[in-house]
């Protein structure tokens, strides 16, 4: 079971990263064919959500962009209760809010993408993210206590009667490198 979990995390994730590239790549090259210079904004870059064009095609794309904006817009602003309105309820109880500003303590997150949806078994959507966290080195994940990473996480997204909300996903299939 276990290996399951990992080896599809690393086949999502290689998805992600190929598309990722590609993305990049493109983002780089302007319409006269030349890369594009200049200095990178520095870390984490903006705070908005930005979903790209097959995502933006979506039916429901800007009620996922607005549910993830909340989420980040809470974890930017230490505001658990706005937090709490983006989750289902129960990922709210399991965490608590003593210990959510405590996670979220000096964190700031940009560069928000969402790269891709896909259908989730049992209904909703799982949302394929990449953004940039920048925090206190103490405040990183063990394993990788520096300023700044690079994420790439999928959230579930469930309908909760006309909200949509995100639920956790499983921490070990989160990718993270540091900047």
């Amino acid at each position: 079971m276990v290996v399951i979990v990992v080896l599809t995390g690393a086949a999502g994730a290689g998805v992600l990263l190929r598309g990722l590239s590609r993305s990049a790549a493109a983002a780089r090259i302007s319409s006269s064919g030349g890369t594009q210079a200049g200095p990178r904004p520095p870390e984490p870059g903006p705070a908005t959500v930005v979903l790209v064009e097959d995502v933006a095609l979506h039916p429901e794309a800007d009620r996922i962009r607005k549910v993830l904006q909340k989420y980040f817009d809470a974890i930017n602003a230490g505001d658990y209760p706005l937090w709490r309105s983006a989750v289902i309820p129960q990922w709210a109880r399991d965490v608590g809010e003593s210990a959510w500003h405590s996670q979220f303590r000096s964190t700031l997150d940009g560069s928000i993408v969402v790269h891709r949806l896909e259908p989730r078994v049992g209904g909703g959507l799982l949302v394929l993210t990449s953004f940039t966290s920048v925090q206190n080195p103490a405040d990183a994940p063990r394993e990788l206590p520096v300023r700044c990473l690079r994420w790439w996480v999928s959230y579930p997204l469930i309908g909760e009667g006309d909200q949509l909300r995100l639920a956790p996903n499983s921490p070990s299939a989160d990718l993270r490198v540091a900047c």
